[in-house]
Parts: structure tokens; C-alpha cells; sequence
């Protein structure tokens, strides 16, 4: 029932587990000398059958179990030493790369694993080349690092073993620096060549996450904005982004005048001095300034953040409120009192004479002034995009109102430039998410042109701007034949003896990261600078998301990864999470293919002899808690009937309730055989019915 041993008499029947363990057996029974293969035999005593079939039944069970233990990890070995090598291969035939695009905020980080062709274009209004494969977020309060979370994401998540990223972009929310920046309300560290090392990976790029804005607007399309300012934008013109939220931030985008690409830089002009304006003798932003300085009174100076952002909204309603206490609406007050950083409690009362109205039109005259000013910096010839979450909900009242294009013209004898600019609010709410996928397909892109140049150009010792078939076979000096021969097959596309830049790129780009890696240390590809900063070196992080709004969303988050995760560390030593049943399972990854092999990942599971469900991690190596048998007591156990194809026939599905009530996810597991399903599914339905009996009876 286990095994399908290969034909007697083969090389591959010789050592094969389950042949080997039928030998067994037939060696095993051999000194009672009871004729094993006639068990049934008339000629036989009752008593002499019974004690054969018992030791029969003993040994095959024995040895069919140690069979499946040998066939697993031989299997496990084979597989993992070849994993790489597979997706490699499958890789070839679509000339595709993985890349790593992450979004890390404050409190949560969101990871998102992509296929890419390293060949397609990027074409500005599209969204960038690639396949999603893989995403996942995680609370940040959950792990010890960002690595960590790096490795659950590829490892687990994923499904990866050998298979690696090519390179990965990081947004964060803090101000880098040589790529390395302090983020999250945890302080945490991320240096972008230390990921590089840990992951095996060609790059990792540490970006700004409004620089990954930056970078996301060069997918948006016309559908995607509302034009605040109608004109055509100027090809290959400046690019600039504002966006007021949690706080303003600011970027803008530069083309290379040959190859027309973006790139994006810096800005934290946001911290730039806060400018009152007003006609004539008005002095209602003097004024403000004057508050927030008092308010702010450990600071000489007041950044325009502190009024153009969610907050910024708050500050300028507490000031007015101040200022004139009659026009304060006693309902409102009290609950922006509960909520003093709720914007949006200012801006559902903005009704016409409120001073919540009054605070949101000189939250726009701010908004448009500097906007205006970041206009006149860079001259965004190509399009000035208004983005962030406060932008994105405000958008209807400010394309209505007025005040924020007043004051973004009103510059002057300048003001003629403005008309030039394109002037947009964003629509989408995903820009950081596009920007760092279309950048990470860049920095394969450049990866590849650069270190395949360099490569390039080495093996071209007599600068023919051609490479000949000896020129490459130099490479067996520094690797072995088996990768040298590799790489000829896979640079010489025409089977010509020779190869010149442009087929040398092709061919570089379908080269696995092993061997890409292995050229770059041979050959000293790789830029070595040290530009490692101090921790006190770089710019704290801003602490931001603890208002009620942010805290609510951050406890669904951290309830939805509970409910997937189970990360509680057990000793499988100790006496109560001994085995009293164990087998190999397969488990099948969330929201993974059930045709797809690779999508199952094998793991010794076993109950407890306190009733727990228990697994060894791969990736941790260490024995976890998947549910207590408290958490059985009302979870559903049943039977699942695979599709058509699906990679594992035999399958159970099992999800557990936690004593809180809330419900963990459904997890599909599969096993060798039908028999074995259903000794899964008796025992576990028998732990319930005594979960049961005892709630019942306590």
C-alpha cells in the first residue's frame, strides 16, 4: 500500500528503501522457519498462523515506516540539493528572475515576491513588468528584526528553499542613508549590503517610501488622477510629488537624457520653515506661526509639516479654537478632545462657517503655497503630482474649494512658469507598492548591464567588442568545467563560436544566482566599499501610527497573522509533547495551487501525548506548537476532496479556534495514503470529542 518498489533485478531495486525493506522482512521471519509466504497453510497449527501474521504484520509495519523515514530524507536531500537547479531550469524557459518588493511602515510590513523577465520593458503609465507570486504582511511587533521577517516571508511563506531572489527593494518609512536606515516605532536598523549577504542576493536597495512614490507615479495613467491643472506634460520633463499624511513629504524624478529611464531622488523639504502668508496686513498665519511656536516651544523654528499633514489639520483647528473660542462647535470639541490627531473628525464637521471649515481652507492655502514652491525648485515639466492619504480623502473638497490653486499660482512674476506644470492628485493608494516593484525591476535591469559588463569587458582581453569561444573558456581557471560549459551553452545563442554585447546580456540574464554569484567573486565584480554608519549616525525614526485609528488596524493585522502563524517554541523533549503519533505531512501553502508540487511543503507533524498538534520548522529547526487541544474544541476537522491534477490526493483540512474565540486559518494537509487520512482525521476528531467531554464536565 506504501511503496511501488522498481522490478527485481534492477540496479535501482538494489538499494531502494521499500525493496530494502521487504528484504527485511523476509530476512525477519526467516529463523522461526514457519514458511512466511503460507501463513494460511492447512498444515500449519492455528497458534504457529496467528504468531506469523502478528510478527508479519510487526515487522512489515516497522519496516514500512522506516522505509518512508529512509525514502523522505533521501528524498528531502535530493530535492533540496536540486531545488535551485529545478526553478533554474523552469526559469530558462521563461527567461524570467524573482525580485522582492517590500513596503515597511511604522508598525507593519508588507512583502510581495515577484516573477520578471528581465528583458521587458518599463513603460511609463503602465505598471511595471512581472507576475505576483507571493504576498504577505506582518506586524512588526511580532519579530525580533526585519531579517527575520525577511526569512519567514521567503522561506515559509514563499515556499523558496533553494530557489533565491534576485534583488529586493525595501521602502521604509525613515530618511536613509548610504542605504541603510532606522525605521519602525521598534528603532530597528536595516542596512541594505548586510540583507545582501544573509539572503544571497545581487542587490538590496534601501529606498524612502515617498521615493517608492516617486517611483509609482511613473505607472499612473490618465484614469488614475484628477487633473487640477490641465496642460501636456513635457517628455522627459521633471517629475516632482508632495503628499501630505502622517506627515509632507516630497521627491522628484530626473530622466537620463540617453536612455530616457527615471530616477528618482530625495527631498525632505517638508522640514522647511513654515511660511505665513496673507493680503495685505493679515496676520491670521502670523498668528498661527506665533501658537504653534508657543505650542512647540522646545524649537526655534516651525516646519510646514506642522501644518500641512493630518496633524498639521489638528494643529490649525486647535489654534483657531483657541483664537476664537465662541465659533467651537461643544460637540465637535469634546470629541476631538478623545481624538486630538483625528483629521477626519475636522473634516466630516467642515460645514460652511465652522472653524473646521476655516482650518481645512488654510490647511489647502498651505498645501497649494507649497506645492508652488516645490514647483518653482524643480520645475516639474513633466508632472507635479498631490498624493498621501490626507490628499487622497480631501480630493473632492479641494478640486471644489479653490484655495489650494490660489495660493499655488500666486507666486509672483514666477507665476507664468506655473502654468506649465501639470497639476495632479493621485487617486491610487498603492503608489509605494507599484514604485517599489518597478524599482526593483530596475535594479535587476542595472544589475545585470552592469556587473555583465564589467564581465564583459574582463574576457575581452583584445577589445574586440566580441568574445570567442577561448576567451570564455579562460572562465575554467577561475570555475569549474561543468559551470563553464554551462555558461557557453547559454551566452553562444547563435552556436556560432562567438558572442557580442548584446547576445552576452541576454544569454547573462538567464544565468541562475548561483552562477552569477560565483562569476562576480571570481572576477571581483562586485563594488567592496565600506560605507557602514553608526546607529547614532543615522536619523532616528519618527514614531507615528499610536492613534486609534492606526492601533485598530495594526491589532486586525496582528489578529489575521496570528491566526495564520502558529510561532509558539515547545521542547520536544520534554515529556508532555512526546510523540504518541507522528508521521510525515505535507502541508500546503496559503492561497498556493494544490497541482503545484512545489507548493506543498513537507514537515514531520505528531500529536502530543497532551492531546497538542506539533511540528518540526524547517526554517526555524526547532519543534513549534501548531494548536493545543483546547484549541480542537470547536474547530472544523474534516475530509477535503481534491481538484483534478492536484499534486497530493489524500488530504485533510483542519481549522482550529483559539479559547479567545477567535477563528486560525484553514490549513490543508496531506499525507501518503487514504489509510493514513483517515487515522489523522480518527485521531483528531477523537481529541475533540474529549475537549468536548471536558469542557462539558469542568
Amino acid at each position: 500500500r506504501f511503496f511501488q518498489p522498481p522490478p527485481p533485478g534492477t540496479a535501482e531495486h538494489l538499494c531502494c528503501p521499500q525493496a530494502m525493506a521487504l528484504r527485511a522482512l523476509a530476512a525477519a521471519a526467516q529463523p522461526l522457519r514457519r514458511a512466511p509466504l503460507r501463513w494460511a497453510s492447512a498444515a500449519a497449527s492455528e497458534r504457529a498462523a496467528r504468531d506469523a501474521r502478528a510478527l508479519a504484520v510487526a515487522t512489515a509495519a516497522a519496516a514500512a515506516f522506516l522505509a518512508v523515514e529512509v525514502e523522505r530524507q533521501r528524498r528531502q536531500r535530493f530535492l533540496w540539493s536540486k531545488c535551485e537547479a529545478a526553478h533554474q531550469d523552469n526559469r530558462y524557459a521563461k527567461n524570467e528572475k524573482l525580485i522582492v518588493a517590500a513596503e515597511c511602515g511604522c508598525t507593519t510590513c508588507r512583502l510581495m515576491l515577484y516573477s520578471v523577465d528581465p528583458e521587458a520593458p518599463i513603460v511609463q503609465g503602465q505598471l511595471a513588468p512581472g507576475t505576483l507570486v507571493a504576498e504577505e504582511r506582518y506586524p512588526n511587533i511580532a519579530f525580533k528584526s526585519f531579517s527575520e521577517i525577511m526569512r519567514l516571508f521567503l522561506t515559509q511563506d514563499c515556499g523558496l528553499r533553494g530557489a533565491k531572489p534576485s534583488v529586493a527593494v525595501l521602502s521604509v518609512s525613515g530618511i536613509v542613508m548610504q542605504n541603510q536606515c532606522r525605521f519602525t516605532n521598534l528603532d530597528w536598523v536595516v542596512k541594505g549590503w548586510e540583507l545582501e549577504k544573509e539572503f544571497e542576493m545581487a542587490r538590496v536597495e534601501v529606498l524612502n517610501d515617498f521615493v517608492a512614490q516617486g517611483y509609482g507615479a511613473l505607472t499612473l495613467n490618465d484614469t488614475e488622477v484628477h487633473k487640477l491643472h490641465d496642460v501636456p506634460p513635457q517628455p522627459n520633463g521633471n517629475i516632482a510629488l508632495i503628499g501630505a499624511g502622517a506627515g509632507l513629504g516630497q521627491c522628484y524624478l530626473v530622466a537620463d537624457p540617453v536612455s530616457s529611464e527615471y530616477r528618482c531622488f530625495p527631498s525632505e523639504g517638508g522640514h522647511a520653515e513654515f511660511g505665513p502668508r496673507g493680503a495685505g496686513s493679515e496676520e491670521l498665519q502670523l498668528d498661527l506661526l506665533r501658537y504653534l511656536k508657543v505650542k512647540f516651544s522646545g524649537w526655534n523654528r516651525i516646519s510646514m509639516e506642522r501644518v500641512v499633514s493630518g496633524t498639521g489639520i489638528c494643529n490649525i483647528y486647535d489654534f483657531l479654537a483657541y483664537r476664537d473660542p465662541t465659533k467651537v462647535d461643544p460637540h465637535v470639541q469634546k470629541e476631538h478632545m478623545k481624538a486630538p490627531l483625528d483629521a477626519g473628525l475636522i473634516a466630516r464637521n467642515a460645514y460652511p462657517g465652522s472653524i473646521c471649515e476655516s482650518a481645512l481652507k488654510i490647511f489647502a492655502s498651505c498645501y497649494g503655497a507649497a506645492s508652488g514652491t516645490l514647483a518653482l525648485f524643480v520645475q516639474p515639466f513633466g508632472g507635479l503630482y498631490l498624493t498621501g492619504g490626507v490628499t487622497r480623502k480631501l480630493s473632492d473638497w479641494l478640486l471644489d474649494e479653490g484655495s489650494l490653486l490660489a495660493a499655488y499660482f500666486d507666486k509672483g512674476r514666477l507665476s507664468p512658469l506655473l502654468d506649465k506644470v501639470p497639476l495632479m492628485i493621485v487617486k491610487a493608494d498603492d503608489l509605494a507598492q507599484r514604485g517599489s516593484h518597478l524599482r526593483a525591476v530596475q535594479v535587476l535591469q542595472q544589475d545585470i548591464d552592469t556587473n555583465g559588463r564589467r564581465l564583459f569587458d574582463r574576457l575581452d582581453v583584445r577589445k574586440r567588442g566580441k568574445l570567442h569561444r577561448n576567451d570564455i573558456q579562460r572562465l575554467c581557471a577561475k570555475v569549474n568545467d561543468k559551470l563553464a560549459g554551462r555558461l557557453l551553452m547559454v551566452l553562444d545563442l547563435d552556436v556560432d563560436g562567438k558572442v557580442d554585447w548584446p547576445q552576452f546580456r541576454r544569454g547573462y540574464a538567464r544565468l541562475p544566482n548561483k552562477l552569477t554569484k560565483e562569476l562576480a567573486e571570481a572576477f571581483a565584480l562586485a563594488d567592496d566599499e565600506d560605507l557602514s554608519l553608526r546607529k547614532d549616525e543615522l536619523v532616528p525614526p519618527t514614531e507615528r501610527g499610536s492613534d486609534e485609528e492606526s492601533q485598530a488596524k495594526l491589532a486586525e493585522i496582528l489578529r489575521k497573522y496570528h491566526s495564520r502563524s502558529r510561532r509558539k517554541y515547545i521542547d520536544p523533549f520534554e515529556e508532555k509533547n512526546s510523540a504518541v503519533f507522528k508521521t510525515v505531512v505535507w502541508k500546503l501553502t496559503a492561497n498556493a495551487d494544490p497541482r503545484d508540487a512545489e507548493a506543498w511543503l513537507e514537515r514531520d507533524y505528531w500529536i502530543s501525548k497532551e492531546g497538542s498538534i506539533c511540528f518540526h520548522s524547517v526554517t526555524e529547526n526547532r519543534a513549534m506548537l501548531y494548536c493545543s487541544k483546547r484549541d480542537l474544541h470547536s474547530a472544523t476537522i474534516e475530509q477535503v476532496d481534491m481538484p483534478t491534477g492536484s499534486a497530493q490526493p489524500w488530504v485533510f483540512r483542519l481549522q482550529p479556534r483559539q479559547e479567545d474565540g477567535a477563528e486560525l486559518q484553514a490549513t490543508d494537509f496531506a499525507v501518503p495514503t487514504k489509510e493514513c487520512m483517515l487515522y489523522w482525521l480518527q485521531q483528531l476528531w477523537r481529541l475533540q470529542a474529549e475537549e468536548r467531554a471536558d469542557a462539558s464536565s469542568g
